[in-house]
């Protein structure tokens, strides 16, 4: 059966252990919701994007080319030399030819041209006092200050506009044709659905051979880390910007989604341009964003230098051959976005960052940080095992070793996570996974601490008045060490008892008993914390204590019988105090006995007592009880001389006490080995050949070395007087043939 400190401490180790596994049933829960929550909304997943912002930050994106990518801006000098946005689209028209002219691969359009241009000549014609012939001429010439039809006829293959698909508002000029036409057979696509657009004139859609839309849309906390690359609008997908201007430099003549079939639909895992290239993406059709830096990590110029041709030489030179983005960082315009990496980035150089990923893994350097169609299950059986693991780890620890632990598991943790984003560019969920261990960390080291504190409690409640200061501290340092469990161990256990007390306190009034019966108990009481000893009890004026509990003593047995010297020699000056005070004198009498007893806390629900029991304690008493009768100021067992090495021990008796049947051999410790003189000595020696002689039954020879003794020792006259008298009713010759010498005490001393 297990004892009950062993099942308190079980029963809290399982309470740790259930508390434990269900935080990391919640998290489970929580991190699940994340699947069927819309994308980017659920809790988990905005902490995930803090994460995912100092992750990046910490190790963002290398590339290993750099790419002649140019960022053509209308930036506010642009404006301020030009006229304000919107221009003529006639002025549009000219800056395409001279980025053509100066040797540009391939032009994306940050903008739209949603709405009619206008025509300076039209805005004439419709004047009231105008004539009619003057109404014919500028008729003629209308057509040739149309805008529109202008930038329409600078369209080419080296041209891609941009337009908006959105979920809110009116649609607004012509959509471009998608890449892929859904019919009713087609399983319905985890692409989310852009009802209305905002797209270019009809007459501009018509003359451009490629469009792609440019749409941002920001995470629910406004920072871009995702850009769409398809979108879906009615029945047909479309490519962005930079998927369309990918598949023209590389050449390939068509786009093609990668599906996976899940429950009924068809989950976007990927984009394939052509056979050159694949794509990741989430089910929603986004590619994490590997920026490569803050804003002007790429080639910018001031749209105006381009049209005036009054850039640096190097700046112009650098367009040949280049991709060129048109687009804008002027602050009026509104096309300032929030990255990772910092506010007001230009939404340009977004589509610049894509589109040069695109290039880098066309060329075969892997710069897509993506999470794979398997991040779900992984993430959920790595929560799972971390957080059994921890669980079982955590339980039952010191709040410092589970500290340890958690911090560890912490670190272990991100390293992982880390890793996988550096050398896999694998971007997993890193929140639920924290939040896990902190939970479980902060919820074991609470219980912990509530444990310890507990523990505390309940060893200064327990033994705040019964063992050392010192002791008192190092339990409440190390709980560990102290146990007040039942249990049954090698221990020494010392009585002490003032002898007549009864006729001594019937001689004082109350007062006087209580003052010396303080003094005395004070007294003995200091001597024995001195020697690590643990008071178990006072009754009356009887002091009942024990060593090698409640924590480990190895030298239990020494330290009693130190303890009990101690005591005898602080009586000799405990005396002479009361007899200044006049008090009566008294002796004390103190027995010590060694052996295995049962210790622990014991009594009943309505009172306790931490205390020892057993056949060796009971002996000690007895040896107490006896120490009047030999005149002897400490009686000792063979146990206890045994294991007390250092002192001079002088014999008393062997003798049989009342309940037991073994012979007991007693002795009276004299003083420390190092202290004893050289006639002490010469005393014990011959007392003990005294005794050999007693018990082989040679009277006369042990008779003969008594009597010599009682001399030579006065102090002792009256145990060597005891055995005298022993002798002198005994017959030799009618002893049993068995008799060795014990002497029974049949009574109680």
């Amino acid at each position: 059966m297990k004892r009950p400190g062993v099942l308190r401490f079980t029963l809290r180790r399982h309470q740790a252990v259930l508390g434990s596994l269900a935080l990391l049933v919640l998290c489970l829960l929580l991190q699940m919701t994340t699947l069927s929550a819309p994308s980017r909304s659920a809790v988990p997943n905005r902490l995930d994007a803090l994460l995912y912002d100092w992750r990046f930050q910490l190790l963002p994106p290398e590339r290993a080319l750099q790419l002649p990518i140019v960022i053509v801006d209308l930036d506010e000098f642009t404006q301020q030399r030009e006229g304000r946005w919107p221009w003529n689209r006639a002025k549009v028209a000219e800056l395409l030819e001279a980025l053509r002219s100066k040797g540009a691969a391939l032009i994306g359009l940050d903008m739209v041209f949603s709405e009619p241009g206008l025509n300076p000549v039209e805005s004439v014609l419709d004047a009231p006092e105008l004539s009619e012939a003057a109404r014919a001429e500028l008729e003629g010439i209308a057509e040739r200050h149309d805008g529109d039809a202008t930038l329409a006829r600078a369209l080419s293959n080296d041209i891609v506009l941009g337009y908006f698909l959105h979920a809110e508002g009116v649609s607004s000029g012509e959509l471009p044709l998608p890449f892929l036409e859904l019919g009713r057979a087609h399983a319905p696509l985890s692409l989310p659905d852009m009802p209305d657009y905002t797209s270019n004139l009809s007459i501009l859609t018509g003359w451009a051979p490629s469009a792609g839309f440019i749409t941002a849309i920001p995470d629910v906390d406004g920072i871009v880390r995702r850009a769409p690359l398809v979108m879906r609008q009615g029945d047909g997908v479309y490519a962005s910007l930079t998927l369309e201007m990918a598949r023209l430099l590389l050449g390939a003549p068509w786009v093609r989604l990668s599906l996976a079939p899940s429950a009924g639909q068809s989950l976007v895992t990927g984009v394939h341009i052509g056979k050159q290239l694949w794509v990741p993406l989430d089910t929603d059709g986004n590619m994490l964003v590997p920026y490569r830096g803050a804003s002007r990590s790429f080639s910018y110029l001031s749209a105006t230098r381009v049209l005036r041709a009054d850039a640096p030489a190097p700046a112009l030179a650098a367009l040949d051959g280049a991709v060129v983005l048109v687009g804008t960082s002027a602050l009026g315009l509104a096309d300032l976005r929030t990255i990772p990496l910092q506010t007001a980035y230009p939404g340009v150089e977004v589509h610049a960052n894509v589109l040069d990923t695109l290039l880098q893994a066309a060329l075969g350097h892997d710069v897509f940080y993506h999470r794979p169609d398997w991040e779900p299950a992984a993430t959920l059986s790595m929560l799972f095992i971390s957080g059994l693991a921890l669980t079982l780890l955590l339980a039952g620890r010191s709040p410092a070793a589970m500290l340890g632990i958690s911090a560890t598991w912490l670190a272990m943790t991100i390293g992982i996570n880390f890793a996988f984003w550096h050398y896999g560019h694998i971007a997993l969920p890193l929140a639920m996974q924290t939040l896990l261990v902190l939970l479980l960390a902060g919820f074991n080291i609470a219980m912990g601490y509530l444990r310890s504190n507990r523990q505390k409690r309940e060893i200064q409640g327990m033994f705040g008045q019964y063992v050392p200061p010192d002791h008192v501290e190092r339990m409440l340092a190390h709980p560990e060490l102290a146990s007040w469990q039942g249990e049954q161990k090698d221990m020494t256990v010392l009585f002490a008892d003032i002898r007549n007390f009864t006729a001594l306190s019937e001689s004082l009034s109350p007062v006087e008993l209580k003052h010396l019966l303080n003094c005395y108990l004070t007294a003995m009481t200091a001597i024995i914390f001195e020697a690590r000893g643990t008071i178990d009890k006072y009754v009356g004026d009887m002091v009942m204590a024990f060593w090698n509990a409640p924590l480990d003593d190895p030298d239990h047995a020494a330290h009693a019988v130190s303890a009990a010297l101690a005591m005898q020699a602080r009586m000799q000056t405990l005396m002479r105090e009361f007899e200044a005070e006049g008090l009566p004198v008294f002796a004390i009498g103190i027995g010590i006995s060694t052996g295995m007893m049962n210790v622990g806390d014991m009594g009943s629900d309505y009172r306790r007592a931490y205390t020892v029991l057993g056949d060796c304690v009971n002996l000690g008493a007895r040896l107490e009880g006896i120490t009047g009768y030999y005149q002897t100021p400490i009686l000792v067992s063979h146990a206890t001389r045994d294991q007390a090495q250092g002192f001079t021990y002088r014999p008393v008796d062997l003798i049989r006490v009342k309940g037991r049947q073994e012979p007991v051999q007693t002795s009276e410790p004299v003083c420390a080995s190092h202290e004893t003189d050289p006639m002490t000595r010469e005393h014990i020696v011959q007392f003990e050949a005294a005794l050999m002689h007693y018990r082989a039954r040679e009277f006369d020879h042990a008779r003969i070395m008594l009597l010599d003794l009682q001399s030579l020792d006065p102090a002792r006259r009256s145990l060597y007087t005891l055995y005298l008298e022993r002798m002198s009713v005994l017959n030799p010759n009618a002893l049993p043939a068995h008799w060795a010498g014990v002497f029974d005490h049949e009574t109680k001393q």
